[in-house]
């Protein structure tokens, strides 16, 4: 599923399935999503901020797509219309960001070492846990 603009091997971290048929892949390595059509063939990308770690549907039509480099934390909303990606908005966020999920128009989102919830708009709702054990939170490692 490599495409003429990337640069590196594509390096797939999650994949997302649309109602019609159609499949949004975040590729980490180039920095970007591909949409693929019910053949399986890129019919449009679109260039992501943060390296994608994981997407999940939001609307039948829009998913978010969390992403972090260690210094941008942030999820980004991109809709399909007539099969091109388009990047609604971002949202920026104070902690590091490597998974997603959405549930009742809130935002699930987990870090190394805990989960978050926040609202559509970023909101931080609440930390909902937190491992302290030290186990990914670096203090295990020397």
């Amino acid at each position: 599923m490599k495409i003429s603009s990337d640069s590196k091997q594509c390096n797939i971290t999650a994949i997302c399935c649309f109602p019609d048929g159609q499949i949004l892949v975040a590729d980490l390595s180039n920095k970007n999503v591909k949409l693929l059509d019910q053949q399986y063939q890129v019919v449009s990308h679109c260039s992501v901020t943060t390296r994608p770690l994981d997407v999940c549907p939001i609307t039948p039509s829009e998913v978010a797509v969390v992403g972090d480099d260690k210094i941008i934390h942030e999820v980004q909303f991109i809709t399909v219309k007539n099969r091109q990606l388009l990047i609604e908005r971002k949202l920026q966020l104070q902690h590091i960001c490597g998974g997603i999920a959405c549930h009742q128009e809130d935002l699930y989102i987990t870090s190394n070492a805990a989960l978050y919830k926040h609202t559509m708009s970023g909101k931080l709702v609440s930390k909902m846990y937190e491992d302290t054990s030290g186990l990914f939170t670096g203090s295990n490692h020397s």
